[in-house]
């Protein structure tokens, strides 16, 4: 930011360059921005005003006294817990149960690839309907900011394959201990047949495409235009703590990944990446666990 001195050249006092007194963006941007609480821009010349935080860091955080901004990052907050708690609750075996209950011994051999189904359906819901549904309905907010384009994936394909080439040494090192085996694939019988293994992977492909538009589309695309890039370690915190069920050490791992792909989902405006590499190292996680344990569909005939 520069500023003027008064004495400099014989220049008016406190009148700065005639440049120096237009914002860079047009107004048209200007008004938008403030019907939707986006993150203002100074304009040149411009000083910091003492109890008003849109002055500082260069306009990074958002204008304190823009309400309409308000209700729009409150509702996006609001529906995200909705969603975590309809995923953490309504998906449980225990509510399958309670509208599907078992009687006696009626349980069939697919009664468990059902269970994954409802969980998946649960989330399918939870993480992509609702969000969208709340996203085409705010005003200022379309279903796009939610990033969906291809153009950014296609741009930059090779950081998803560089990433996921990365992990893959972790991920065979990992896959040599019984924490590992034991609990991966997360439907016991996917090795069982082409049919649950096939079976089994779409539904797991599916909940990844939704897990990644709710936390790196929804949070991260919806919240960005508001807190700019602070969205993402927003967007790691509920996205480390849906892992607590998962080892040690992939917990831990999702934070790096939650920063690494929501960093990037910022910046390509693309969630396809992540769904790439996500479904890559899941499917990649569920052979190797079923080879350890000599499950693989080719292997049983």
């Amino acid at each position: 930011m520069r500023f003027f001195s008064p004495h400099a050249h014989g220049a008016r006092q406190n009148s700065p360059s005639p440049g120096a007194t237009f914002p860079r963006i047009s107004r048209k941007g200007r008004n938008r921005r403030q019907r939707t609480g986006e993150v203002r821009e100074l304009p040149q010349g411009a000083q910091a005003q003492p109890g008003n935080p849109a002055s500082y860091a260069g306009g990074l955080l958002p204008d304190a006294t823009a309400a309409p901004g308000l209700w729009p990052v409150a509702a996006i907050c609001v529906t995200a817990c909705l969603s975590l708690l309809l995923v953490e609750f309504a998906g449980s075996p225990d509510a399958f149960l309670s509208i599907f209950p078992a009687y006696g011994n009626g349980l069939d051999s697919y009664w468990v690839l059902r269970v994954k189904a409802w969980w998946v359906a649960s989330i399918l819901v939870g993480y992509m309907a609702l969000p969208a549904i709340v996203m085409s309905l705010l005003p200022g907010k379309r279903l796009r900011d939610c990033h969906l384009s291809w153009r950014g994936f296609a741009q930059h394909y090779w950081l998803y394959v560089g990433l996921y080439g990365a992990v893959l040494p972790v991920i065979w090192l990992v896959s040599q201990t019984p924490a590992f085996y034991t609990f991966y694939p997360m439907y016991p019988q996917a090795g069982r047949s082409w049919f649950d293994l096939l079976m089994w992977e779409g539904m797991y492909a599916g909940q990844f495409i939704a897990l990644e538009f709710f936390f790196r589309g929804f949070l991260v695309g919806g919240l960005s235009r508001h807190i700019g890039a602070l969205a993402v370690p927003v967007s790691v915190i509920p996205y480390m703590m849906i892992h607590f069920t998962k080892p040690w050490p992939e917990a831990t791992a999702s934070i790096v990944a939650g920063f690494v792909l929501g960093w990037l989902a910022w910046k390509t405006k693309s969630i396809w990446g992540g769904v790439c590499v996500h479904c890559a190292v899941a499917a990649t996680m569920d052979l190797l666990a079923l080879a350890h344990k000599g499950q693989l569909p080719w292997l049983n005939g």
